[in-house]
């Protein structure tokens, strides 16, 4: 009975041990690609933020009062999502011709 009972743990415990090392693979990947992804956008962000205080700095002080007459306050705000949304276009762009080229491969064999 003993006999019977080591086999049956050595084999539990081999096919746990390769469930658990497979999972923390896939979730390492995941956890990596989702730190990308977030150091991605930090650097965006940080990177639209720079250029925009540099901007404000090579502008004159004349131009610095008029702008408040004439802009919102959340102007800041605007041009971020311009630029974001300028920058998915892009990106949708790249990846539908991605896609359209492998679709051609595919159908060409």
């Amino acid at each position: 009975m003993g006999v019977l009972f080591g086999v049956l743990m050595n084999f539990l415990v081999d096919q746990f041990g390769k469930l658990f090392l497979h999972s923390a693979f896939k979730i390492a990947i995941t956890l990596l690609f989702i730190s990308l992804v977030v150091a991605a956008i930090v650097a965006y962000v940080s990177t639209f933020g720079t250029i925009v205080n540099g901007i404000a700095q090579s502008v004159p002080e004349i131009v610095h009062g008029v702008w408040g007459w004439v802009m919102p306050p959340n102007t800041n705000i605007c041009l971020f999502a311009l630029f974001s949304c300028v920058m998915l276009r892009f990106v949708t762009r790249q990846y539908l011709l991605l896609m359209n080229n492998r679709f051609r491969a595919a159908i060409s064999n």
